[in-house]
């Protein structure tokens, strides 16, 4: 009897089973592609492709110097990264970034200069070369404001954008490193040239280069027992990280002011600033 029941409502459970799903092949990229209109195929593409483009495609040309800095970092400032230059009062550190500065207006590009140290004199930047027409020059009281500061000057399409913050005690301290690492950010968003100077290190992983400039040393002319002249600073740069670069390289780094000029100096001035 239970047999004869089973087989009655078999039929039934048959009928009621669903339907066997028919598996289909996942949609490749080349499928989508196809789908689209013909001039927007050429803008879809897989991951691996985007990757291979990406590496393939040339890197922007850096921002120069003028200095030693270049040939560190392989021509200049590399453009969608953040260069830490430390180092300690009279050490070349702030006449290198009036240099770069100065490279950049020269060359008709806007430049902007985010200057916490308060140390930034006009008139001795133009005799650097710094064309003022080209540079906006913001002054914030705080590590605070000039993290947000040269934020916005990064969004508002500066392609070189210098920070300095001056001697220590930094107003601020070293900051949060999520905010340097968002600072970095923007310059990578938007391929600007970010250049941080500081006593100290302060960007921490945000930094795709960290140079050291060590302490500087006078450079005179003639010689004793006559009277000597003071002509310059001589110092020496060592590129202690650097992204895709073999670091621990090191290179001369000599100032020489204008005034050095009329006395026959041959070496171009890279700045003059009320600390070197």
């Amino acid at each position: 009897m239970a047999s004869s029941q089973a087989l009655a409502t078999s039929p039934q459970r048959a009928a009621e089973a669903p339907e066997a799903t028919v598996s289909r092949p996942p949609a490749t990229i080349g499928t989508f592609r196809s789908r689209l209109p013909h001039h927007l195929q050429s803008h879809l593409d897989s991951g691996r492709e985007w990757v291979q483009k990406r590496a393939a495609a040339p890197l922007p040309s850096p921002f120069p110097t003028a200095t030693a800095l270049d040939q560190l970092l392989l021509g200049g400032l590399p453009q969608g990264q953040l260069v830490e230059l430390i180092g300690r009062r009279s050490s070349g550190r702030f006449s290198t970034l009036l240099s770069s500065l100065a490279t950049a207006t020269g060359a008709g590009e806007a430049a902007a200069f985010v200057d916490l140290g308060d140390a930034f004199d006009p008139q001795l930047a133009v005799t650097a070369g710094v064309d003022l027409e080209r540079l906006l020059w913001a002054r914030p009281e705080h590590l605070k404001q000039t993290l947000i500061s040269a934020e916005v000057l990064l969004a508002g399409g500066f392609p070189l954008v210098v920070v300095d913050l001056g001697d220590p005690p930094v107003p601020g301290g070293r900051g949060v490193e999520a905010s340097w690492l968002r600072l970095a950010k923007a310059a990578q968003s938007h391929q600007a040239a970010l250049l941080v100077s500081s006593p100290y290190r302060v960007s921490g992983t945000a930094a795709a280069g960290v140079v050291k400039a060590d302490h500087g040393r006078a450079l005179w002319s003639g010689e004793t027992p006559g009277p000597r002249l003071l002509v310059g600073l001589s110092s020496r740069l060592t590129l202690q990280k650097m992204r895709r670069h073999q670091g621990n390289r090191t290179a001369a780094l000599c100032l020489h002011p204008p005034a050095a000029l009329t006395y026959g100096t041959t070496t171009a001035s890279i700045g003059g600033g009320a600390r070197s």
